[in-house]
């Protein structure tokens, strides 16, 4: 009972920051940083197999 009892409050302490916007979130800008950076490694791993 006491494990279900920490869950719930770990869990209103989350959805408390939630609300407060105390997380910080991915912005557009931040996904497309990771998708280009991604993508060069993709194109760095697959040219290493050529050379």
């Amino acid at each position: 009972m006491e494990d279900y009892k920490e869950l719930n409050s770990r869990i209103d302490e989350v959805l408390r920051a939630e609300k407060e916007n105390q997380i910080p979130r991915m912005t557009k800008r931040d996904y497309i940083i990771a998708a280009v950076i991604t993508g060069l490694s993709l194109i760095g791993i697959i040219w290493g197999f050529f050379l």
